[in-house]
This record gives structure tokens, sequence and C-alpha cells, in this order.
């Protein structure tokens, strides 16, 4: 099973990279806000699985609104917090656009996270209507009060060369 992992105590090297590997290690549960054809703004907690070539994978099943959300518009904000008290959390926004991927990348999934056989046990239909995803960044942030000094840090993914060999479905 995946289980989060302590937040080190971050500093000024922490890289972008490093950055995506906090989300997925350390916070995994995440908050999606997304807008439906309306505009209408929408918010549905989905888990980041793995960092692959500085983008986010995820999976979601296509009965979902949240999967019709995506599709219609796929730029998105997500956000996450960890700690009990104010001065003792740390929180993370990204921006970014994300993008159906191949399904090879379910495979992947099931291996992380075996629970989801479970969540989906006797419901094979359901099975077949998990949908990859790939989140590729634009701009985060990290707020981190757990210590004396205040870190705060920005991430600027869109000057960053790209090493992306995720498969976009068309």
């Amino acid at each position: 099973t995946v289980s989060r992992q302590h937040v080190p105590e971050l500093d000024r090297n922490l890289s972008n990279d490093e950055f995506l590997d906090l989300i997925v290690d350390c916070f995994h549960s995440v908050i999606f806000g997304t807008v439906d054809q309306n505009g209408d703004p929408h918010t549905n907690i989905i888990d980041i699985d793995f960092n692959e070539d500085g983008r986010l994978i995820f999976a979601t099943t296509n009965q979902k609104s949240f999967y019709r959300h995506i599709k219609g518009h796929n730029k998105v904000s997500i956000t996450a917090l960890r700690g009990r008290e104010t001065l003792t959390s740390i929180g993370f926004t990204l921006e970014g656009y994300v993008d159906e991927v191949s399904p090879q990348y379910l495979e992947r999934i099931y291996k992380i996270k075996p629970q989801m056989h479970h969540i989906y046990a006797n419901k094979t239909k359901d099975m077949n209507t998990l949908r990859a995803f790939a989140l590729t960044p634009i701009i985060g942030s990290v707020y981190d009060l757990r210590f004396d000094h205040v870190f705060q840090k920005q991430f600027d993914f869109v000057n960053v060369p790209s090493k992306m060999q995720v498969e976009i479905l068309e």
C-alpha cells in the first residue's frame, strides 16, 4: 500500500522534480480544482500515483463528473495541506494541464496501489472505466510553517527543458 512519507525540512535547493516527488510521496491525496462546461467550479480529491519525467500520473473513472470536467477543460489547479495546526503545517498549490494518456500507465498504478483491485473487486465493468492521466505542471508553490522560519518557494515549469516521454491520447 502507499503510505505518505514524512515531509523533510525544505530549502532553496528544492528542484522542480523534487517538488513533484514531494507531492507524490508526502501528500499523495490532493484536491483538484476544475470547471465544468458552464465555467462553474468543482473540487475532487484524487490520488497522485507517481511522477514520470516531470508529469504527475493519476487515474480516474470515466463515469465521474470529474472525468467530464478535465476532458472539457483540461487546465487544473491542485492543492493539499499537511499538519494539525497552522504553525505545524505545510501546503502546496500547482497549476497545470491534464491530458489522458496510454492505458499502459494503469498497470504501473495497480502495482503501486494494489488496493485498486480491492476497490473495484467484483466490478469488472468499473475496472474497464479507469483512465490514466498526466498533469503537466505550469507553476507551483510550497509554503512551510513548521519551523521558526517561514519557508516559501515558487516553481516555474514553463521554461524548464522537457524530457517527457508520456504518450498523450488524442
